[in-house]
């Protein structure tokens, strides 16, 4: 395989530090193309070098100003800098140039939960997986905006189902898992999707706190006290790249 292609298989394997090193090794070889502009971005971005992801997205629209992903890319940056309003205005110039961008889409739907239009990022949502149903991460914010808009437990259950039938490994799909369950009361339930959380991350603190109390109520006093000591090991992140311990 080309630099290219090794780097579109690292990436595709969430191995951005090596997908970030072919695709660099790609442009030298063939020179300044948008695509791998665009994916050396996107893994700039997800190692958080938002800085230069944005430098890489500005030149990949220089060089193709009709295509919608370097804009997506933008509109997820900004997104999550917490910058709105320009996040939805990147996501809604990408669905000008393309409307059948299941990405822009969910991108628009995340800007339309985090501001509170509950029933907007349901629709938006919906399109995005009408689109492209192995959108992982639309299930769960999906299951989330119903649990926020009060829709029945089942529904929420249902997406992050499928968001864990496509990632197993989906820390998010069953941190929430494990809360709806112990909202229904169902705690062994509720443990187990906490306890397959911390096999894959034993250091996430919110869910070693979920867990404590959980094993405190079945007088699993040791257990409890386990999962506190690794949650007040575990340092808050405060924003800053590399801060996380």
């Amino acid at each position: 395989m080309n630099h290219f292609d090794k780097g579109i298989d690292c990436y595709q394997r969430k191995d951005f530090l090596n997908a970030d090193f072919h695709f660099k090794k790609a442009l030298v070889e063939k020179g300044l193309q948008a695509e791998t502009l665009d994916y050396l971005a996107r893994c700039r971005l997800m190692l958080g070098d938002s800085r230069g992801a944005l430098e890489l997205f500005n030149q990949t629209i220089k060089i193709t100003p009709t295509w919608e992903s370097p804009y997506e890319g933008k509109a997820r940056l900004h997104a999550n800098r917490e910058e709105y309003e320009e996040a939805e205005a990147l996501a809604r110039r990408a669905l000008m140039l393309n409307a059948e961008s299941a990405e822009s889409w969910a991108i628009l739907a995340y800007v339309c939960e985090r501001t509170l239009r509950l029933k907007e990022a349901k629709s938006c949502y919906l399109r995005a997986l009408e689109l492209d149903a192995t959108l992982e991460e639309a299930h769960v914010h999906l299951a989330v905006v119903y649990y926020e808009m009060w829709e029945p437990y089942s529904k929420c259950l249902e997406q992050l189902d499928r968001a864990l039938v496509l990632n197993p490994h989906s820390t998010d799909a069953l941190f929430n898992k494990g809360l709806i369950y112990k909202d229904l009361r169902r705690y062994g339930a509720s443990k187990t999707a906490f306890e397959k959380l911390l096999a894959i991350n034993p250091q996430d603190r919110e869910a070693n706190l979920e867990l404590a109390e959980l094993y405190k109520r079945d007088r699993q006093y040791s257990k409890a006290e386990q999962c506190l000591d690794r949650a007040r090991k575990r340092k808050l992140y405060d924003g800053r790249d590399g801060s996380q311990t």
